[in-house]
């Protein structure tokens, strides 16, 4: 999976920022990483960050999305409605 694919499977999802630093990119949610692209591909889980194996684009954007869910679903309900109404 390239840093190409994983960029378009995050800018795909609402809401979703990208942060592109000298070392790779970082996307956020409401200011939340939810996932690292550089050397390799990292994903936030409920215990901390896991580094992606190498997997087809179906696995991978599973796991990004889970990752995604998992952030928009720690954050204040306030922030969540704001996100469900400017997505569109």
């Amino acid at each position: 999976m390239s840093r190409e694919t994983v960029n378009l499977i995050c800018a795909e999802l609402p809401g979703a920022d990208k942060v592109a630093g000298p070392e790779g990119d970082l996307w956020a949610l409401a200011r939340e990483p939810f996932a690292r692209v550089g050397a390799v591909v990292e994903v936030r889980e409920a215990a901390g960050w896991a580094v992606l194996p190498p997997l087809d684009d179906h696995a991978a954007r599973e796991r990004i999305v889970e990752a995604y869910r998992l952030v928009r679903a720690s954050l204040p309900a306030g922030v969540r409605i704001t996100l469900d109404r400017t997505s569109g």
